[in-house]
């Protein structure tokens, strides 16, 4: 069987050869672009620098926009397609681009790509469009007609809901009632002496193949219908080329899904990141017969990780592991600096309402008889927890010094069924003030404002808006006591079935030294502790908990303190992957259906407003 990945590459190494000046000027723009803001970076178009002849002739900017429901990108990119593979050769392209991860509705993903926004400002959530707010945020038509009001703009639709709802402030609507072939002979007739200077098509029919068949190339009604549009595309193009006036224009062609559809991955393929996600897997091509050819890969989606865990559980099975009393003291450092870290796979919580790995405060590991706001109790309770915080985690310590009811402190938010590393730093500082760092696959960052208790300059974190930040303890926290050091279930505060914790745990260290940062950093997302790590003298506990089976998790660390498991548990074998970015990130490194309406603003040279408050950023080859 063929592997897409190397096809892709092999395909790339022979442009390579052809243009290989242009592929090491391409890929610096790009890896520049990837760098740069996906939003107030790009609201400077770039144009087009004129061809140095001696008679500069600017052509007229030209967009045709086709937008095709329901085809999956790795789907497109493995069907044979002929002109969609013809444009590639000057085009910025991918297969795997990305729609919204949650709303999986045409009307949803159409806003995105008609409004320049996401679902959170257009409010489009249904696909009846109820409750939208579109109003405040209308589309990219009437955004410029608003500043060209002489430009023509044409759109023909297959679905009529399309025509009625998003294409105010066309000079010409149609639609043709889910007619996929009227809508290409009305298309290739307008295209072919029209003045518009923006055409766009909506084509329904691939989607409609998915549903009666399903969305995979294993499906042949699906296949055959993602081959048709293919030549559909490839009608209307010639039809462009075929205008009186087309060496005097400059057409930008884009051609994208809206979303992908849902199909089961086989187990090989499926690396439970967004990009497994089949109903969100969308390909984008921009082209330009200017265009070097760009392809914008899956990026970076974490090490790989495998092994045997157990899983941890709350109640009924209260999974948990405790040291014994005695050598659990070896683990309060009094007022030494510490650092602790993690790795660890949540799994749905019990009730899934507020999201699939929502949790509400349960703790996963600690130092403290109970997890938990202290109150009256907490000059009995003191010493430090690591907790399921949302979406994210929390350091929560309690005892010491004005830390009678506690502090917690909200670090960043991970992904669910993917590992990730958790650590938080303990450091006396200069000031003689002990400082809290924590960090989420090496990325520091505090999600709120912990108040008088942990004091930090500048804005104050939010869950939507961390901040990279050592939070400053107030007063002298104690973090020593007599319970054990413990992992998994503990009795105290949680909030019904969102404290039910259900998660795997792997690699837990402790060092007795506050981490550099660097260190923190460059090591978060390795699967093993070798000696080379530079602090690995200064460990004070290191169990790798993989043994498979048992009811220890051993320790390699100088004080060889083996862990007991206690409670209802199950050893599993995982093969995985590490540090994978959350959807936010990732989403910005791949084309997104909001992309779209900004893109089409820079090739007209439309200077983005502030007000319109677009959330796309610009894909350009150069």
């Amino acid at each position: 069987m063929s592997n897409p990945d190397l096809n892709q590459m092999n395909y790339k190494s022979k442009n390579m050869k052809k243009h290989p000046y242009k592929y090491f000027v391409s890929l610096a723009l790009c890896l520049l672009v990837f760098a740069t803001s996906c939003n107030k970076d790009f609201d400077k178009v770039i144009p087009e620098s004129p061809e140095n002849n001696g008679n500069v002739i600017y052509k007229a900017p030209k967009v045709l926009y086709l937008i095709v429901d329901g085809a999956r990108g790795a789907s497109v990119r493995d069907a044979g397609t002929t002109t969609l593979r013809g444009l590639i050769d000057s085009a910025v392209y991918t297969w795997t681009g990305l729609s919204d991860n949650t709303n999986y509705t045409d009307a949803t993903n159409w806003s995105d790509m008609l409004t320049g926004v996401k679902k959170e400002k257009h409010n489009v959530l249904t696909e009846n469009f109820a409750g939208n707010n579109l109003a405040s945020y209308p589309v990219i038509f009437e955004r410029i007609k608003s500043l060209r009001p002489n430009m023509r703009i044409a759109s023909f639709a297959s679905s009529d809901l399309f025509k009625s709802k998003l294409t105010g402030g066309a000079d010409v609507t149609e639609s043709f009632a889910g007619n996929d072939e009227a809508l290409t002979s009305r298309l290739v007739d307008f295209v072919k002496s029209d003045t518009a200077s923006l055409i766009l098509g909506q084509f329904g029919g691939v989607e409609a193949a998915g549903k009666a068949s399903g969305f995979d190339n294993k499906f042949a009604p699906y296949k055959t219908a993602i081959n048709k549009f293919d030549s559909q595309v490839g009608e209307i193009f010639a039809a462009i080329k075929s205008r009186a006036n087309y060496k005097n224009e400059n057409w930008l062609i884009i051609v994208t899904s809206n979303k992908g559809g849902q199909y089961t991955l086989p187990v090989s393929e499926d690396d439970k990141t967004i990009f497994s996600n089949t109903n969100v897997n969308t390909f984008t091509i921009i082209y330009n017969n200017k265009y070097n050819p760009t392809f914008i890969p899956r990026p970076f989606l974490g090490n790989p990780i495998s092994g045997n865990a157990v899983r941890f559980r709350g109640n009924p099975e209260k999974t948990v592991a405790k040291l014994g009393a005695g050598i659990s003291n070896e683990f309060n450092f009094g007022a030494s600096d510490f650092s602790v870290s993690v790795k660890v796979k949540k799994g749905k919580t019990k009730n899934t309402s507020r999201g699939d790995y929502y949790y509400q405060w349960p703790s996963i590991l600690g130092k403290r008889d109970r997890a938990g706001w202290g109150g009256d109790n907490a000059p009995g309770n003191p010493g430090w927890d690591i907790c399921l915080f949302q979406n994210g985690w929390r350091f929560f310590a309690a005892g010491g010094q004005d830390f009678v009811n506690g502090i917690e402190v909200g670090g960043l938010d991970f992904s669910g069924d993917i590992w990730h590393d958790l650590t938080f730093v303990i450091e006396r500082k200069a000031d003689g003030k002990r400082y809290l760092r924590m960090y989420t696959d090496g990325v520091k960052g505090v999600t709120n404002d912990p108040g008088d208790v942990g004091q930090y300059d500048g804005p104050k974190g939010k869950k939507d808006a961390p901040v990279s930040v050592d939070v400053k303890l107030r007063g002298e926290p104690n973090f020593d006591n007599n319970a054990p050091l413990r992992l998994g279930w503990a009795d105290g505060e949680m909030d019904g079935d969102f404290g039910i914790i259900n998660l795997n745990m792997a690699e837990f260290k402790i060092w007795k030294v506050a981490l550099p940062e660097n260190v923190v950093k460059q090591f978060a997302c390795d699967a093993t502790m070798e000696e080379s790590h530079p602090n690995f003298n200064e460990l004070a506990g290191y169990w790798p908990l993989n043994e498979g089976s048992g009811d220890k998790f051993e320790d390699k660390g100088p004080f060889a303190a083996p862990f007991t498991i206690n409670g209802t548990y199950t050893w599993e074998t995982f093969s995985d992957l590490i540090c994978t970015p959350n959807n936010t990130n990732l989403g910005v490194l791949v084309p997104k259906n909001s992309d779209v309406p900004t893109q089409i603003l820079s090739w007209f040279n439309i200077p983005r407003q502030e007000t319109w408050g677009l959330d796309g950023r610009v894909w350009i080859s150069n």
